[in-house]
């Protein structure tokens, strides 16, 4: 299917909807929304890197889906880009029940598209949220990425103003992960999008260490209580820290 004809949004049957509604209702923990978007251009077949993402992805869910209470908690969200769009290739789903997309890498690196589809579709979540009484804790936002924005700087700049100030409010936990080589490395686009200017940089594809890194991150979130500042491990296990310091 082309790109012009694929849907940005995943469109639902009233009966998907349906039981949607019935879980916000049935399930009253406390939700930790996880938008993860991830780089499919073309630049990503190099060194099995959206093959490494995906695994380490799968690992991810499989460690959330594990724990009680990170299960019932944790909502997982999948967008890619690449080529010219942003599409959400998983909406919110528990880890138990998230089907891992096929991705393949091909075409640009439309990165302010993929923050603006994020933060869209998160709206949508946390008004579904209101509507049926669930709380959340903030959400999360990861961009995967090895390149710079190659459609719209003008875009780009828009999108990191956003981040900024979601940030600065409190309102949205952003982490920029390049996965780059670090000889090559173009990773100026995600500096921008990134609220404290920083990058962290994967060192050998250890995807599998910065998801279990996240899952430890998440289970803190999930066990904490309300306006706790919760205070997550170092990621020295996993990346180098790019960016001002």
């Amino acid at each position: 299917m082309s790109e012009e004809k694929r849907s940005k949004f995943p469109k639902k049957t009233p009966q998907e909807y349906l039981l949607e509604e019935e879980e916000l209702c049935r399930n009253s923990e406390r939700r930790t929304p996880i938008t993860v978007c991830i780089d499919c251009s073309y630049s990503m077949r190099q060194q099995r890197r959206l093959v490494k993402v995906m695994e380490g992805l799968k690992q991810f869910c499989l460690d959330m889906a594990a724990d009680t209470v990170a299960n019932q908690s944790v909502e997982l969200c999948i967008i890619s880009f690449g080529g010219d769009m942003a599409v959400v290739e998983r909406d919110f789903t528990a880890p138990d029940h998230m089907k891992l997309p096929e991705l393949m890498a091909d075409g640009e690196t439309p990165l302010a598209d993929a923050v603006k589809t994020a933060l869209v579709n998160l709206e949508k979540r946390k008004r579904r949220y209101a509507d049926n009484g669930n709380s959340y804790f903030r959400p999360w936002l990861i961009i995967i990425g090895d390149g710079d924005e190659t459609r719209s700087a003008a875009e780009l700049e828009e999108a990191a103003a956003i981040l900024k100030e979601e940030s600065d409010n409190k309102h949205l936990s952003v982490l920029c992960v390049t996965v780059g080589d670090k000889e090559n490395m173009k990773c100026d686009s995600l500096l921008k999008l990134s609220p404290d200017h920083k990058v962290h940089y994967l060192q050998d594809l250890k995807f599998q260490e910065f998801f279990t890194w996240l899952s430890r991150s998440i289970q803190k979130s999930a066990m904490s209580m309300t306006g706790e500042e919760v205070y997550y491990d170092p990621t020295t296990t996993w990346g180098e820290i790019l960016g001002q310091s």
